[in-house]
């Protein structure tokens, strides 16, 4: 009998890393049965990274023993894996040096930053990925979106017990990041987005399913909680006070979202749960390059919807709540496993 396939997911820490990893590996399990461990790879000497790079690109001796020192843990290898799943820059390096060390397949999601591509079975990404003299890199996957760690049906139950406390209501789903990727919050844009979400509750019947994270902070929270209007919230998660999360029943039970723009792993999970999303941002937003591309790119396929938080008061909530769902949204999970399947092939599972 064939045996599942045997993944190895490597995290560094960072949860919007691991959840990408997770999403990918839950879409590599819609095609065939999968085995799935999880190690910690924390990296703890992030300034020899070019050192790193360098030995690796030039297939060097030593850059397993720099790896070694650099990594905070190193995962052993006594029942190897048949594929490795990583995202996120620092997972790179020890992704490629681990598929090396056992012999098997690798896929990365992310930006390699001059790493060979060469060293992975598969690289994903958002947009296309070019190696020297500006050519298109053969093992590159170019996904519609971010894999989610969510399912569409997680949470649709208790979302609709959400949903009947409230009939008459519209319910909204506010994702909240903080400062990051070029974005940066003020006492301001917290005091003007709390005031913008009391005028649309007051003028649209609007209630709020709201979720900080950890890049929100003690200022953002208290500013949000000293101003938000008390009767307008269904649900709240304080994640500085008290982490968790709700995402997949607020998701479910909402009408739309908002989503701050600093976050492309809650916009993601956003549009990975078919949802109506507003990206609203600071007034400070000077996102990198690659970044605001991203952005745009989502926008103009018609994935997103954009608003600055000063101009958040005025948004045409009833337009948002009547329009129908876009097919490229609920086609993502589908191109996901087309472009993987072929990938799969080449991996075989080991005979039991």
């Amino acid at each position: 009998m064939v045996a599942p396939l045997r993944v190895w997911l490597l995290s560094d820490g960072v949860p919007g890393h691991v959840n990408q990893a997770r999403g990918l590996v839950r879409r590599i399990a819609a095609v065939q049965a999968v085995d799935c461990e999880e190690h910690g790879v924390p990296m703890r000497l992030q300034l020899l990274r070019p050192f790193l790079r360098f030995a690796q690109n030039r297939r060097r001796p030593w850059a397993h023993r720099l790896a070694r020192y650099i990594y905070k843990a190193w995962p052993e290898v006594e029942d190897p894996p048949g594929l490795i799943v990583s995202a996120g820059g620092n997972t790179s390096f020890i992704n490629a040096l681990l598929a090396q060390q056992v012999g098997c397949g690798n896929f990365f999601m992310g930006s390699l930053r001059g790493l060979d591509a060469d060293l992975f079975t598969a690289v994903f990404s958002l947009q296309p990925l070019f190696g020297a003299g500006g050519v298109a890199l053969e093992n590159n996957v170019v996904l519609p979106i971010l894999p989610s760690n969510n399912e569409p049906d997680e949470g649709r139950v208790e979302a609709q017990v959400v949903r009947r406390r409230y009939p008459d209501h519209v319910l909204c789903a506010v994702l909240l990041g903080g400062d990051g990727s070029g974005y940066r919050y003020t006492v301001e844009d917290w005091r003007q987005l709390a005031e913008a979400m009391n005028s649309l509750s007051q003028q649209h019947e609007v209630v709020w399913l709201l979720t900080t994270s950890r890049r929100t902070g003690k200022r953002g929270e208290r500013t949000l909680q000293r101003l938000l209007s008390p009767q307008t919230l269904a649900e709240v998660v304080w994640f500085g006070e008290n982490p968790s999360n709700r995402n997949s029943v607020f998701l479910q039970a909402a009408d739309f979202v908002l989503c701050s723009e600093d976050s492309m792993s809650m916009l993601h999970e956003a549009l990975a749960a078919n949802a109506k999303v507003v990206t609203v941002s600071p007034r400070h937003a000077r996102p990198p390059t690659r970044y605001a591309d991203k952005i745009i790119k989502l926008y103009q396929d018609g994935y997103v919807q954009r608003c600055s938080i000063s101009a958040l008061g005025a948004l045409q909530v009833t337009t948002l709540r009547n329009n129908a769902q876009s097919e490229q949204q609920r086609d993502w999970r589908l191109a996901i496993e087309r472009a993987i399947a072929p990938l799969l092939e080449k991996i075989q599972p080991t005979e039991d």
